[in-house]
């Protein structure tokens, strides 16, 4: 799954004046923050919760690297399973440290260690509603939400185009395109197209070779028509991805392009409607504030309680003209890409 970090800092503005001190910042609001995407694809899901934080007197820069100013530590998680209406399972999720779990967070403004979330180790039944309680121990606060279950079966969500692994990827031209067609769950609202590129670099200094891979979003957000879906993408746009993705290298690192993965990530009406409204951009009103969405009930909470699944095809082969464009290409030639993976 990939982990999204939500957390809420409130900037302080000086403001002086010959006699006058302002008050620059409101008072304090205890604002929650969650995030928790479920998938039926997932042997474990995670459940984000964060605090909001704001100080006048002290640098809330610094406060963004202390644990205590953007987790509680005091919460009951929990998930219930509902059959029509009625819960027929109930878990409490422990916190545990996501680092540990090998979730690793980049460093950045907020604290990156410890990174806590609440764990839930459950198959999950796409015929079932799944409802989200967060509740504070120290006030009360109670926060909820619910989601339905996109199924992952193959025979609901089938990939049509490349059907196989024997199939081949080709997108050797980047001024033609390639058809991705898939039958899409009936209550998926929208779909990401992903290369998994896989690759490997070596170090003409050290001669140590490392295996790696960049996740390509070569086609977003797109909404589910019911059925059978078939979309086109410009192949220039793979090569535009892999140049921005992967990135230049140091003269002394060669790379070898490996066999990719293709990856198509579906997700719910309620994920659909929030990042469309967090995404939301120009016209009339874009330079204003953006609306906030949450599915989420409770005082003063912001965030998503949603669901995706992933559907993929493993160690798809590019035709042999596509691995010469990657190396020799206008766009990849300057990557380094001199070869073949010997994997």
């Amino acid at each position: 799954m990939k982990k999204i970090i939500v957390a809420i800092l409130i900037a302080s503005v000086a403001f002086t004046s010959c006699s006058t001190d302002f008050k620059v910042g409101a008072d304090y609001k205890d604002i929650t923050a969650i995030y928790c995407l479920l998938s039926k694809s997932d042997s474990a899901h995670y459940v984000k919760v964060t605090k909001g934080f704001y100080d006048e007197t002290i640098n809330n820069l610094i406060l963004a690297q202390n644990p205590d100013s953007l987790y509680y530590n005091n919460l009951e998680v929990k998930i219930e399973e509902l059959n029509n209406g009625n819960v027929t399972n109930t878990f409490v999720l422990p916190r545990v440290d996501l680092i540990k779990e090998g979730y690793v967070k980049a460093p950045g403004t907020f604290v990156d260690s410890p990174n806590y979330a609440y764990k839930l180790v459950h198959m999950l039944n796409s015929q079932r509603i799944y409802r989200l309680r967060v509740k504070n121990l120290s006030t009360g606060k109670e926060i909820t939400g619910e989601t339905e279950i996109i199924d992952s079966a193959r025979a609901i969500f089938p990939i049509t185009n490349p059907f196989t692994n024997f199939d081949k990827l080709n997108f050797s031209e980047p001024s033609k395109t390639y058809n991705f067609a898939w039958t899409g769950p009936s209550n998926a609202a929208f779909f990401d197209v992903v290369i998994r590129f896989h690759y490997q670099e070596k170090n003409t200094n050290t001669l140590v070779t490392t295996e790696l891979f960049k996740d390509l979003p070569v086609l977003k957000n797109i909404s589910a028509t019911g059925g059978n879906i078939n979309v086109v993408m410009d192949n220039v746009q793979f090569y535009k991805t892999l140049l921005s993705e992967v990135g230049t290298a140091p003269s002394f690192i060669t790379r070898y392009v490996d066999t990719p993965d293709l990856l198509i990530l579906a997700g719910g009406q309620v994920l659909k409607t929030y990042v469309d409204v967090n995404s939301a951009q120009g016209g009339i009103t874009y330079d204003q504030i953006k609306p906030i969405y949450t599915n989420l009930s409770g005082e003063n909470v912001m965030g998503i309680f949603s669901t995706r699944v992933t559907r993929s095809l493993i160690e798809i082969p590019y035709t042999e003209p596509t691995f010469d464009s990657i190396i020799n290409g206008q766009f990849t030639k300057n990557l380094n890409f001199v070869g073949k993976s010997t994997k």
